[in-house]
């Protein structure tokens, strides 16, 4: 379930992430094609022992010696890149300061081998197979006197590159629409979130914060809604105030166990109202009902039904308090002659009072000339 939900935020913010991988892809070959290309060569050079060793355990001896890293070989690849060496070569070649800024010399061991190999890079190809080759002949020179007992010498030269090793174009435009798809993915799940969190903000922002159940305001909305579409179909509405006449007295509570009971009776309603009715606290203790597609005789019928209901069941809380309700309920049926929202109210509010004046638990049902 997970994975269909993330799916489906990827797929709702499509609109983010394709932007975003086209972005980053553009931008990626933009730099690719302005940066200067930079050529890579590399020339190879083997170490062995000189004629020097005659014996065959010297010359085993040697080799053990040349294949030390720390040893004769490792000292060969830092002369190879040592300053004295480069020095040579710059003044071999008469580089200019333009060709040195641009121009990178590396040296290393090849691994389980006698090699050492030299690699150079440059904006310009032709000089880094002629800088390669220079180090590799200045570093024989100057080694030369050092061990006359190994030879370092020329194994491959370096080859003048046909094509630049950086930028390298497809790796980078690959790299850019992953960040892409990282960014444009994580600013999906961001938006969705925010998106969710909203969800909530307006889910708080019509729930009543004490009892759990709708407010005032959005009842007042949701009646407003169902009064144009009642109008529009030419289907029946009707609307009740329900008072809970005996909670103060039956409970002698304080406000918290008091709106604990109120939790329960709304809930309690609920459950026997249809989906569409809707069950919002309109006031401390007085609940109101909105019954879409429902006459004025046959909100009268339910709202009878939830007294009975209420009546016979006793609410019980955690702290052993056990309560008999009894309500009054007001209703009054829309009859789409404009009655505005207000006006509907206020005739609502008298229906509920003229319930409590016929005595508890009254049903009131609003008659034309009352």
């Amino acid at each position: 379930m997970k994975i269909k939900r993330y799916l489906q935020i990827m797929l709702n913010g499509w609109w983010l992430i394709v932007p975003t991988i086209m972005v980053s892809i553009s931008i990626a070959l933009a730099i690719s094609y302005t940066q200067a290309p930079i050529y890579h060569t590399e020339a190879t050079f083997v170490i062995s022992p000189s004629a020097a060793f005659s014996d065959p355990y010297d010359i085993l001896v040697g080799l053990n010696s040349i294949s030390k890293r720390d040893g004769v070989m490792a000292t060969y690849a830092e002369i190879a890149r040592s300053a004295t060496v480069l020095h040579a070569v710059d003044k071999e070649l008469q580089l200019t300061e333009t060709q040195r800024e641009y121009l990178h010399i590396s040296s290393e061991i090849i691994p389980s081998t006698n090699i050492i190999r030299v690699s150079v890079e440059s904006h310009d190809p032709s000089l880094a197979k002629e800088v390669a080759d220079a180090v590799g002949q200045q570093t024989i020179a100057y080694v030369g006197s050092l061990y006359e007992i190994y030879d370092m010498k020329s194994l491959d030269l370096a080859y003048v590159p046909e094509l630049p090793s950086k930028p390298e174009k497809a790796e980078n435009i690959l790299l850019a629409a992953l960040l892409g798809s990282i960014v444009g993915v994580g600013s999906a799940f961001l938006l969705d979130y925010v998106r969710a969190s909203e969800d909530i903000a307006v889910g708080l922002s019509i729930l009543d914060p004490d009892i759990g159940i709708y407010n005032r305001r959005y009842f007042l909305q949701r009646l407003s809604e169902e009064q144009t579409r009642a109008k529009r179909h030419h289907r029946p509405l009707s609307l009740a105030l329900m008072s809970i006449d005996n909670i103060d007295m039956a409970a002698g509570m304080e406000p918290r166990l008091k709106n604990e009971v109120l939790r329960r009776v709304g809930f309690f309603l609920k459950q026997y109202l249809r989906e569409e009715d809707l069950v919002a606290r309109f006031e401390d203790d007085v609940f109101a009902l909105l019954l879409p597609d429902t006459s004025g005789l046959d909100a009268e019928k339910v709202l009878q039904g939830l007294h009975t209901r209420i009546q016979w069941n006793v609410f019980e809380l955690d702290e052993g308090i056990k309560l008999n309700l009894i309500p009054s309920s007001g209703v009054v049926a829309y009859d789409l002659n404009g009655t505005g929202r207000d006006e509907l109210i206020s005739e609502l509010a008298r229906t509920l009072q003229r319930a409590k004046d016929d005595g508890y638990g009254k049903v009131h049902l609003l008659q034309d000339g009352e």
